[in-house]
């Protein structure tokens, strides 16, 4: 979870490259999911303006709240950014205009205000997390379009609105805006709490407030200080790690997983201002 560039970014029209029509040239894409640190990753294609092409690894992050593009793939795409601003240790830069970005032949529609130089980095991670991403995908861009994260296919589906037939479990995901966080809610102990969908975040975390109420209620539920197991591929700080038993989804029951703690009001004050209703984690 990258808390978040540019997360807030006020409402503003979805503008289009230069030339670009306004109707995608195809009507979906399916490309390979490719899952590393527990986390989704795309290979995009970019058109620059030479003509050549320019493939890039991209972390797929429901969470992310820009299009984030690394600074030596910026400047293989010769691309140009405005004047550098500083959030959380980082540095961005807003591009001038918008690359011609595709899934497979699926352009995506991207938000020039939105789509952002983060400078002097070579990936999109966070530090130690394994694996590479010379960009992120946001919530906002995959908000305008049908998605499906095959895991078990290992496929990526991309799609103008509306236009797939979906399989399985339907429930609720009111989609933010102007952010595009997906919320959903889910069952802990008897009780509904609600969540951010973060794909981008390898590791389910929690208020630190909440997971302290669970280890109270259940001493008997494993707890450990800090990131510990699988959860410390998360790659940013963690406060306590907690082994849930299970949990409900709808109608689906979780078997038995780690959440991580986070400080508290990271997600009740400030993400749940980013979302159609409040969250306790993600």
């Amino acid at each position: 979870m990258r808390i978040r560039a540019f997360a807030a970014v006020a409402a503003s029209a979805i503008l289009l490259p230069a030339g670009c029509d306004r109707a995608p040239t195809i009507s979906q894409a399916t490309v390979p999911l490719i899952v590393e640190g527990d986390r989704p990753f795309v290979e995009l294609t970019f058109h620059k303006p030479d003509g050549s092409v320019r493939k890039a690894r991209f972390l797929i992050d429901t969470g992310g709240g820009g299009f984030l593009i690394t600074e030596p793939l910026a400047h293989d795409l010769g691309l140009r950014w405005g004047p550098v601003t500083h959030e959380e240790g980082s540095q961005f830069g807003v591009v001038v205009g918008s690359p011609d970005a595709r899934v497979g032949d699926f352009r995506l529609n991207l938000n020039p205000e939105r789509t952002l130089v983060v400078v002097g980095a070579s990936t999109t991670l966070p530090p130690a997390a394994p694996g590479h991403a010379e960009g992120t995908i946001p919530g906002h861009v995959l908000a305008q379009y049908d998605v499906v994260f095959d895991y078990p296919a290992k496929e990526f589906t991309i799609a103008r609105p509306s236009s797939l037939t979906h399989r399985g479990v339907q429930l609720p995901m009111p989609v933010s805006k102007p952010a595009g966080f997906p919320r959903t809610e889910v069952v802990v102990d008897g009780t509904t709490y609600g969540f951010l969908i973060d794909a981008g975040a390898s590791n389910t975390m929690v208020s630190e407030t909440v997971l302290k109420a669970w280890g109270g209620r259940h001493p008997d539920w494993p707890r450990y200080t800090g990131a510990h197991g699988e959860a410390a591929m998360l790659g940013g700080q963690a406060l306590e790690t907690l082994s849930l038993p299970g949990a409900q989804w709808g109608s689906i029951q979780l078997s038995n997983f780690d959440v991580v703690s986070q400080r508290a009001g990271v997600f009740e004050r400030y993400m749940t201002g980013m979302m159609s209703a409040p969250i306790i984690g993600s």
